[in-house]
């Protein structure tokens, strides 16, 4: 899946009104009347979901100030995982912080490797679809 797929599939699943952001450098993919939302497309399955700190405290707070839901949404091959931050931030934070080595981006081939400060969800935490 891409993004636009995601946000297709939500919107016509949950009637929800998702749109991509058209600022490239916006901290998250796509804004709705009541949610904006972080997409992860993942090519492997893994039982708990990563999300960097910084991008979870950035948004977490974005939406807070624009009186929406941060959705955090991964996919990969076993489903679709809608996290709702808001509802859970407390459950998050209270976690510890991972420092976890991971590729700069997700370009094939990219070998270049970074330390993100992370958390990991409990895939009991999000609605599957």
């Amino acid at each position: 899946m891409n993004e636009q797929s995601t946000i297709t599939l939500l919107n016509k699943l949950s009637g929800t009104d998702l749109r991509l952001v058209s600022d490239k450098y916006s901290s998250y993919d796509a804004e709705g009347s009541n949610y904006i939302v972080e997409i992860k497309n993942r090519r492997a399955y893994y039982s708990d979901k990563l999300i960097e700190a910084s991008k979870l405290f950035a948004n977490y707070n974005k939406s807070q100030i624009k009186g929406k839901q941060f959705l955090y949404v991964v996919t990969d091959p076993k489903g679709v995982y809608i996290y709702n931050i808001n509802k859970n931030i407390k459950l998050i934070v209270n976690q510890p912080v991972r420092i976890m080595e991971c590729p700069i981006n997700t370009d094939f081939g990219n070998q270049t490797k970074i330390n993100k400060v992370s958390y990991l969800l409990d895939e009991g935490l999000a609605i599957k679809i």
